[in-house]
């Protein structure tokens, strides 16, 4: 088992990358009105990503350093 299907099996939360697919983009959902446990799914294979929860909690880890 490499290093990378280690973190893969370990690591919570929401997934930044589909590990289905490898794309980033995620199905458009409304935050403000969904439930925690809703799920997140990938957008170009419909995969389960993580739940809003899980989106919720990166949101509130960023720092703003990036730029877009």
């Amino acid at each position: 088992m490499g290093l990378l299907d280690q973190t893969r099996k370990t690591q919570p939360g929401l997934k930044i990358v589909c590990e289905i697919c490898g794309n980033l983009s995620i199905k458009p959902i409304d935050p403000v009105d969904a439930e925690d446990g809703a799920s997140v799914h990938c957008r170009r294979c419909n995969a389960v990503r993580g739940t809003i929860a899980d989106l919720r909690a990166l949101a509130r880890q960023s720092t703003g350093d990036f730029e877009f």
